[in-house]
């Protein structure tokens, strides 16, 4: 009979069990993962749904991916048996919205939430370790110091959640889940906060009110099992009771029903631990502690998070006295696979995963181990030279040579394009430097730092540079040279003349007369910078001029059309305009391309080598994932560990990064530069995809470095320390925190300002950050310390009220920087803007927030729909309207607007009768409104129409 394994235990199950008969996992659940019509989808975020990892009382855990970064989530969606149920829904909403504050390294971070298709979801860093009951089956007792440690590492989590005003409220073994240091350790994780509920909720719901009892009974505080208000100090003896546990190897109460373990928990004094299991000869200071704990009376326990963890420490100070009553050294056993030294009792090697084979030899007891805590980072003894040398980059250099020295009176195009993390802009780097060393004029520019798309500022970096003007463009006296269209074309991208905004009011109306178009701005633009381009090469003879544009998928539109029309139609000018970008970006204009890829295995396994000796035992672990994620078959730890693997670090089972299996043999740089850092950091079992590996080395940053890194990422590249200790006011010192950020190469200190080292660091991690501590530093970002508005750009502006959720104001902000980027002919920035506004309109009829929901997704639908149109993507564009048109009602202005962009849609589909209906209807519903400019306007379309 074919069998399945069960994620819980691994354990071989006949697919007829409902339930594991080993560890009673609900097997049945498991087994329609294949039959799930949610594998595959795609929720709001670009969350795409792969497998199934994980079932519970609330909801179905899957491992995701975000498309975007190619990173790892695990996105938790609610029982659709339990959708009909309100309270569940609240509770789920609940849950999204207090853990995704939570912003601590020993907590799980919420990073969306929201609901689709009537499902209601959690995004969350999805976790590769063991849970702490799986720990404790599979190798057996743990020593003394390591159960304090993972103890102590819990408490520091809950003490964050209940300095929130967080309460756990289900804590257990199987929330908690460890995941192995490379220097031995563990690095916990607090995950499911699914009972949480904000304090300050109470009164407004019932969910969890006297009466009603949430919780796992084995582990549930007196008081709450009584129906009582439960507070900070439940969740202490939750810990208690695992303390307990872990100790003994058994609960304290142990009965036939959960609600004899109740009612055991509220009348019966907790045994003692030491006479429980007298083998373990658990030392006197450690059972007081627990007893403690386990007072029946929250106030006879410890208070806080805080003071219980100080007590396990100062405990485990008391192993070591002199009389040595309690310096017990635990027998201990060498792992035939690896040698690694084990407890005596673990069946499995913690290093590589082999049965341990009680009989093997013993070995002395390992010296005391520090607590793996995040912060203890210090390798600077051992550290290699970072970052990694430019290396085998001579062919793509000479390339660039090439393309230089075609420079011959006229203006030679050239891009690099690569994937994130290849070295685009290192070789570039290197490139400009050997050329600005023999003389040649170098002007760079690039996106803007904010990330925000900000209109025209790519170019005005690009005509500063080149024309030698200041960095406001300066005014008429230092525009020598220019035609008149240029000099209009200076005013426009300095924000010097009228303001760009499209004022027209649909999508079939002509730009009022006398009034610019967006071709004509476009067009004006490009005169500008071709009017400099003429100048720089003047000024540069008889050297030559090179124009780079790192990130150009990244830089905004405006910009981008103006490179593009210069390229199309270039001056009398001899240059070279090189920029680099990802694959399946479309710039607009052509000449050489360059495709960059990673680095030759060999060389890459010459830098891993010659910057870091890798602990191959730590790295040939097979990676496990949690919340009854499907564990890999144990396996010899050589078993399929190719040589690659052994030097990358990588375990014989997991993903092959891109360029490393299969017929690629490229590593991307990013990716050793890495590797090398993780490991360094104790990091083990290393993700093999790249934005996997730099979350994994974000979320282990200790916490204050974790928030300023966080702060840095919103803020963007040009922050400084009083716009740091604007967000982050608790924090009083930067320094120190700076410094270790840039030391494990995270952050970079220019002149200019502060930044994030590469821009996958900043994506990853703004995609990190909780959703509700972004959306905080985001409502802080555009405030100075007096609390007046910042004077940011509108793209700027709209961005953080777009995340911060400021709907009101982010809508309004998105709607301005829509426009005017359509009279920038900017149609791709303007798509954008309408998409971020129909996201944020959408999401608010979750989230409640705004009157009137879901007429701002039937204005954003128009307005997007009337986009679309105007930059040809006619199909998207008639799907979005006709969406748009079931919103709309059976009458009124809105939906009169819809049909009218409906029929100039289909009419520029040459879908005649379509169009001649939709118009019909549109005026008839205009008249009936007696709206008299929209029955003008749509008059006026219709001669248009019938004088072509």
């Amino acid at each position: 009979m074919s069998t399945v394994v069960c994620p819980q235990c691994a354990n071989p199950c006949e697919q007829a069990h409902k339930f594991c008969p080993v560890c009673g996992f609900p097997i049945s659940e498991f087994n329609r993962t294949s039959d799930d019509p949610l594998i595959g989808t795609t929720l709001p975020g670009n969350y795409v749904i792969l497998e199934l990892v994980g079932v519970g009382g609330m909801g179905r855990v899957y491992r995701a991916e975000q498309k975007a970064l190619g990173r790892t989530v695990a996105v938790k969606i609610i029982h659709p048996h339990l959708l009909g149920d309100e309270s569940a829904s609240v509770r789920f909403i609940t849950e999204a919205r207090a853990a995704s504050r939570l912003n601590h390294p020993n907590s799980v971070g919420v990073i969306d939430f929201g609901k689709n298709g009537g499902q209601l979801y959690l995004v969350m860093e999805f976790l590769r370790g063991r849970d702490l009951a799986r720990v404790v089956y599979e190798d057996g007792p743990l020593p003394f110091r390591r159960i304090v440690d993972i103890l102590c590492q819990v408490l520091a989590a809950l003490a964050e959640a209940h300095h929130l005003g967080i309460i756990h409220r289900d804590l257990k073994p199987e929330n908690i889940v460890l995941e192995p240091m490379r220097s031995g350790g563990d690095f916990v994780k607090v995950v499911d906060f699914g009972l949480a509920k904000m304090k300050a909720e109470v009164a407004t719901t019932n969910i969890t009110s006297p009466g009603i009892v949430c919780g796992t009974p084995d582990y549930m505080a007196p008081e709450q099992g009584r129906g009582d208000p439960i507070d900070a100090r439940s969740d202490l003896y939750a810990c208690g009771v695992i303390l307990f546990q872990l100790l003994t190897g058994r609960l304290p109460f142990e009965a036939e029903s959960p609600t004899q373990v109740v009612l055991m928990h509220l009348s019966l004094p907790p045994p003692d631990p030491a006479l429980v299991a007298p083998e373990r000869e658990i030392p006197e200071p450690l059972v007081e502690v627990t007893l403690r704990a386990l007072e029946k009376e929250a106030a006879r326990r410890y208070q806080t998070a805080d003071e219980f963890s100080a007590a396990l420490r100062a405990a485990v100070g008391t192993f070591d006295t002199p009389s040595g009553r309690f310096s017990f050294a635990e027998a201990t056993v060498i792992c035939a696979s690896c040698r690694a030294i084990v407890p005596r009792g673990q069946k499995f090697c913690g290093e590589c995963g082999a049965r341990i084979a009680q009989a093997q030899a013993h070995a002395p007891a390992p010296a005391p181990r520090a607590a793996p805590q995040a912060a203890r980072r210090d390798r600077s003894s051992a550290a290699p030279p970072l970052p990694l040398p430019f290396a085998a980059r001579e062919e793509d250099l000479a390339w660039l040579d090439v393309c230089l020295a075609d420079v011959e009176g006229s203006v030679v195009a050239a891009r690099i394009v690569g994937e994130h993390g290849v070295g685009k802009t290192r070789l570039l780097r290197e490139f400009l430097d050997v050329a600005a060393s023999r003389g040649d004029i170098v002007i760079q520019t690039g996106p803007d730092p904010w990330g925000a798309e900000v209109g025209y500022y790519a170019l005005r970096w690009a005509i500063a540079g080149l024309a030698e003007l200041p960095h406001d463009g300066g005014n008429a006296s230092n525009w020598s040279g220019a035609t008149p269209e240029a000099r209009r074309g200076l005013l426009e991208i300095f924000g010097k003349g009228d303001r760009a905004a499209d004022v027209r009011r649909h999508a079939w109306n002509k730009p009022a007369a006398g009034g610019l178009s967006p071709d004509d701005r476009r067009f004006i633009a490009a005169e500008a910078l071709r009017w400099a381009l003429s100048r720089a090469q003047q000024s540069a003879f008889p050297h030559r001029v090179l124009l780079a544009i790192d990130d150009l998928h990244a830089v905004d539109g405006a910009s981008r059309n103006a490179f593009a029309d210069v390229i199309a139609e270039p001056p009398l000018a001899a240059l070279l305009i090189v920029a680099s970008h990802t694959p399946g970006f479309e710039p607009g204009w052509g000449g050489a391309v360059r495709a960059l890829g990673g680095l030759p295995k060999d060389i890459a396994l010459s830098l891993l080598r010659s910057s870091v000796s890798l602990d191959h035992r730590a790295a040939r672990k097979t990676p496990q994932s949690t919340g009854g994620a499907r564990p890999s078959p144990r396996r010899d730890p050589s078993d399929g560990a190719t040589a690659d693997h052994v030097a990358l670090g990588l375990p014989p089972s997991a993903a092959t990064p891109a360029g490393l299996g299969g017929d690629a043999a490229t590593v991307p740089p990013l990716y050793i530069d890495q590797l090398v850092r993780y490991t360094l950091e104790g990091g083990s079992d290393p993700p093999a995809r790249m934005a996997d590996l730099v979350a994994a080395r974000i979320e282990r940053l200790p916490q204050d470095a974790r928030r300023t890194l966080q702060a840095l990422a919103v803020i963007g590249d040009a922050a400084d320390r009083a716009t740091l200790q604007r967000l982050l006011p608790d924090i009083r010192a930067f320094d120190e925190l700076l410094n270790k950020l840039a030391a494990a190469g995270m952050i970079e200190e220019h002149s200019s300002g502060i930044r994030t080292a590469h821009p996958l660091l900043r994506d990853v991690t703004l995609a990190t950050i909780p959703a509700g501590v972004r959306r905080d530093l985001h409502a802080k970002a555009t405030f100075d310390s007096a609390g007046d508005p910042l004077a940011l750009p509108l793209e700027v502006q709209a961005i953080h009220a777009y995340h911060a959720q400021n709907a009101f104001v982010a809508l309004m902000l998105l709607e301005q920087a829509a426009d005017r980027s359509a009279a920038r002919g900017d149609t791709a920035g303007s798509v954008l803007a309408l998409r971020r506004g129909l996201d944020l309109a959408r999401r608010e009829i979750f989230r409640g927030e705004l009157d009137d929901p879901v007429r701002a997704v039937l204005i954003f639908s128009r307005k997007l729909g009337e986009a679309l149109a105007r930059a040809g993507d006619l199909t998207d564009a008639d799907g979005v309207l006709r969406e748009a048109l079931d919103l709309a009602g059976p009458g009124g202005p809105d939906r009169a607007l819809v049909l009218g962009a409906l029929a100039h849609v289909a009419h520029q589909r040459e879908r005649t009768s379509e169009a001649s209906m939709y118009l019909r209807e549109a005026m008839d519903l205009a008249r009936q409104g007696a709206d008299s400019d929209v029955v003008q306007s749509l008059d006026k379309m219709r001669r248009e129409w019938m004088a072509r």
